[in-house]
């Protein structure tokens, strides 16, 4: 005799939102299914009836039935999953045919991983790009606020963060929440022509689906990541955006008719951001000794980012940077603002060297700005003070670099420490400008800045320099000699 089977029935439906009798052992978050085979998640419980939204883009009637899905979502086998673009549902979007689901299944109530199976930060995750590595560290595990306004160079830097990662064994884990499916087919094509989707995967939930299946995505995409971080593999995850994410909860909340909170936002809404934030970060061996990186992007304009959801993310993050459109069109790459920009725990994981580098650039920066606005009055200021705005100004030059220009740390360390070298005593800002990739070249090509370069881990700042100044007359020659096509191009890969 087969068990006696739950069901509930629809006695009120509004779009996507529906109410139900019944299911009496039915749980929040639980998925449930019609006789038609569509899916719908329980979204609040009463006394009386059964709040659900739909996942499908069939909308419910009165009087259907739907029973509790003992199957649930799962995920396929992880050899399957890399490289392939799926919607929240565990469907592929990508064209590539579909697979055989697996037998990890997708728990939407998941606590995340208290104290106890938690270890200090304190491997770096390198993005490739001098000022982030720098100035603005991210540890493997940290979780560092990705803001600011549209159209200021937000995606491309994350695909730069992702193609650096080829080769050091992380899984990348793009999660996009809410956005226009054209962004989503351009970020997935971009990946795939420079080689990044052979260790990433896709999980989009486009602004063409319903708010329900978007609502979910973020929640969906940290059980991919601990799917994989159970096994061994540290991931790097993003959710892009996390803006677009509340307001579609938002949306959710009020057709509901729950009370709204401050900006008409849910009054839990802190809880559900939080909630998916603290999934992320460094795990000992009870879960997997590997770590979730999560970086969440909201888009907003500058007069904004005092606003509810951007000011909830960062106090609950360990770090933000601030992308700038202006600095965008002013042509500089990336168009970070390291001055309004933090990172919380990313300092403690940089190399000791790396460290007193940053340290001494910062400060090299501060005083930069302070001795700015005094600029006009140049034939004014000590030589001192001149050299200072010189070094400056070379700093920030420096830092900059072209889009899908990734460059090694060893590399970005004897760059930077040029600075503090004579290198620079008699060369202005335009030459850095036109010698940049020469120099770059240099320390990346000939065979004694390869064995500085073997010596980073073990020397000190005065060490290197001293190892630098046997290579400068060589590195002047380097300069000196004519750029070919190649030296100039924006994707070599440093």
């Amino acid at each position: 005799m087969s068990p006696a089977v739950e069901v509930g029935f629809v006695v009120k439906a509004q779009d996507y939102l529906f109410y139900l009798e019944g299911l009496p052992s039915v749980r929040i978050e639980d998925i449930i299914i019609s006789e038609k085979g569509v899916r719908a998640i329980v979204s609040a419980l009463d006394h009386e009836k059964i709040e659900a939204l739909m996942l499908d883009r069939e909308r419910p009637s009165p009087g259907d039935s739907f029973t509790i899905d003992k199957t649930g979502i799962h995920l396929p086998p992880q050899v399957r999953l890399i490289g392939r673009a799926i919607n929240p549902l565990g469907v592929p979007i990508d064209g590539k045919g579909s697979f055989q689901m697996g037998e990890e299944k997708i728990n939407f109530g998941v606590i995340a991983p208290g104290v106890s199976s938690r270890r200090i930060i304190s491997d770096q995750l390198y993005t490739g790009i001098t000022m982030v590595d720098t100035l603005l560290p991210i540890g493997k595990g940290q979780r560092e606020l990705i803001f600011g306004e549209p159209r200021s160079g937000k995606a491309s830097f994350l695909l730069d963060i992702i193609l650096n990662q080829k080769g050091k064994s992380i899984i990348c884990l793009y999660v996009a929440i809410g956005k226009a499916e054209i962004d989503v087919k351009k970020f997935i094509n971009d990946l795939s022509a420079e080689g990044g989707l052979s260790y990433s995967v896709v999980i989009a939930a486009t602004s063409s689906d319903g708010a329900p299946l978007i609502s979910i995505a973020p929640s969906v995409g940290c059980s991919v990541a601990e799917y994989f971080v159970k096994s061994g593999h540290d991931v790097l995850m993003i959710f892009d955006d996390l803006g677009l994410h509340a307001k579609y909860l938002r949306e959710i909340g009020l057709l509901s008719g729950r009370v709204p909170g401050r900006e008409s936002y849910p009054a839990d809404i802190f809880f559900a951001h939080s909630h998916l934030v603290e999934r992320a970060g460094n795990f000992n061996e009870k879960w997997g000794n590997a770590s979730i990186t999560l970086l969440p992007i909201i888009e907003t304009d500058m007069e904004n980012f005092t606003a509810l959801i951007p000011t909830n993310i960062m106090s609950m993050t360990d770090g933000h940077i601030l992308f700038s459109a202006s600095l965008r069109s002013q042509g500089q790459y990336p168009a970070i603002d390291p001055e309004r920009s933090v990172t919380r725990v990313g300092h403690q994981t940089q190399r000791p060297l790396h460290k007193v580098l940053a340290d001494k650039i910062r400060s090299l920066i501060a005083i930069y700005h302070e001795l700015e606005r005094f600029g006009r009055f140049g034939s004014e200021l000590t030589p001192e003070t001149q050299k200072l705005l010189k070094l400056g100004m070379i700093a920030i030059e420096l830092l900059k670099q072209e889009q899908l220009e990734r460059i090694d740390p060893s590399i970005q360390i004897i760059l930077l420490s040029l600075l503090f070298s004579p290198f620079f005593d008699d060369k202005d800002l335009e030459f850095v400008r036109k010698n940049k990739s020469k120099i770059l070249r240099y320390f990346r090509d000939s065979p004694e800045a390869k064995l500085i370069g073997n010596k980073i881990l073990t020397i000190d700042l005065d060490s290197l320099l001293d190892n630098l100044k046997q290579s400068l007359p060589n590195l002047e020659k380097a300069c000196r000699t004519e750029s070919t096509p190649q030296s100039n191009s924006q994707s070599q890969k440093l």
